[in-house]
């Protein structure tokens, strides 16, 4: 959702569309990682631990990243 927010998926207006600022920090991060390394998108638990940390668990953020960024839906 905070892709769609800004603007960043292809086919969706950006508005407000989410309440948590850390999940789209997330996935903001993650696309650009993605931009500079597009080979990342094999390697979640690389991807998350340059996004967020080994610390800290995810949710599966990444694997609807993953999914728009591998089928071509994420604006670049």
């Amino acid at each position: 959702m905070g892709l769609c927010e800004e603007g960043m998926v292809k086919g969706v207006v950006s508005g407000n569309y989410c309440r948590s600022k850390k999940n789209k920090d997330y996935a903001i991060k993650a696309v650009k990682l993605l931009n500079k390394f597009p080979e990342m998108a094999e390697n979640k638990i690389l991807l998350w631990n340059n996004v967020a940390g080994a610390s800290k668990a995810h949710n599966n953020q990444l694997d609807v990243v993953i999914a728009l960024w591998d089928n071509k839906y994420i604006n670049v």
